[in-house]
């Protein structure tokens, strides 16, 4: 679809109340209206629809308190990459980070409402990663 076709039918939907618009400084998210999602739910929303911050995000409810080499080898970005989004996860209050000499090492803050956001909103990730961690997740919860 043209982007000008697709803003003008986004504009129709939020102009009825079906869709709400958020923008979080890099992108305008847009969210349905039915579905209440919680102001902090909206904010790590934003970061799960970027790879990138999915990938560590996932790395980090696997893995607690990585590092940010760890966490680079895991996910197989650059270390500045990394870093760069480690630092837009910690200022938005979704991770936090340990500083012990010159090793950082970073946790998550609420990680059970990140992977209910997972499991809930799955299908629309398109990511072999999100579906190992849910079928981890699910067997984890039901024993």
């Amino acid at each position: 679809m043209v982007v000008g076709n697709l803003q003008y039918h986004l504009q129709c939907l939020e102009k009825k109340n079906l869709i709400r618009a958020s923008n979080d400084g890099d992108y305008v998210r847009y969210f349905v209206k039915d579905r209440s999602l919680s102001e902090t739910e909206r904010k790590i929303m934003s970061f799960l629809r970027r790879s990138g911050c999915r990938h560590i995000l996932l790395q980090l409810l696997n893995n607690p308190d990585l590092n940010n080499k760890e966490l680079s080898q895991a996910v197989g970005l650059s270390p500045s990459t990394v870093s760069w989004n480690l630092n837009k996860l910690v200022e938005a209050g979704i991770i936090e980070k340990e500083k012990n000499g010159r090793i950082s090492k970073f946790t998550i803050i609420d990680p059970p409402a990140i992977a209910e956001l997972l499991v809930c909103y799955k299908e629309s990730f398109l990511d072999t990663l999100v579906d190992g961690f849910i079928e981890m997740w699910e067997f984890k919860n039901s024993k």
